[in-house]
């Protein structure tokens, strides 16, 4: 009767366990309330051009580190850094991300961004000072945009970031 006691008490913490952790992820990926772009345009890269572009030449392991960073050969690369290179001149660049389900590298440009997020703990910093919060989202989300507008609404940050208007002659 005691083994059986034990592998129950055993089961009941490996359930415990998983319900703690399907409990912190839906936590963690809910800080983003709201992630909007306008008239987004998408450029897709295997893994391997983004380390040879990065200087990482016939990188043999080649792996995303994170959403947002390329392993090649152990080393980590931003993939904004990437997509900068990629696209030197463009001023809508919002960010670089991996796409898992197809195994690419996208690089992200829009018109405008609308961010939204909440002011729990692991995001509070940037709700401090919600002008220099913005600021550090945009390097995140929205990285040759500009802020344009930031607001805190009911323990929400907001913010709204475009391109600068003027720049050229067809914008004016």
């Amino acid at each position: 009767m005691q083994p059986f006691l034990f592998a129950a008490h055993k089961l009941q913490f490996f359930h415990m366990s998983l319900l703690l952790t399907f409990f912190f992820s839906q936590v963690i990926q809910a800080a983003v309330l709201k992630h909007d772009i306008t008239s987004p345009h998408y450029k897709e890269f295997e893994y391997a051009e983004v380390c040879e572009v990065m200087g990482a030449k016939n990188a043999i392991l080649i792996s995303p580190k994170s959403l947002t960073e390329m392993e090649c050969l152990n080393k980590s690369y931003p993939l904004i850094d990437f997509c900068l290179k990629k696209f030197p001149m463009d001023k809508k660049l919002t960010r670089g991300f991996v796409d898992q389900a197809k195994k690419k590298v996208v690089c992200e440009m829009s018109e405008s961004v609308m961010l939204s997020i909440s002011c729990d703990k692991r995001d509070l910093k940037y709700c401090l000072n919600p002008k220099k919060g913005c600021e550090e989202l945009r390097k995140i989300y929205a990285n040759r945009l500009e802020v344009a507008h930031y607001s805190m609404l009911v323990k929400n940050l907001n913010c709204y970031f475009a391109k600068t208007l003027g720049e050229t002659l067809d914008e004016i």
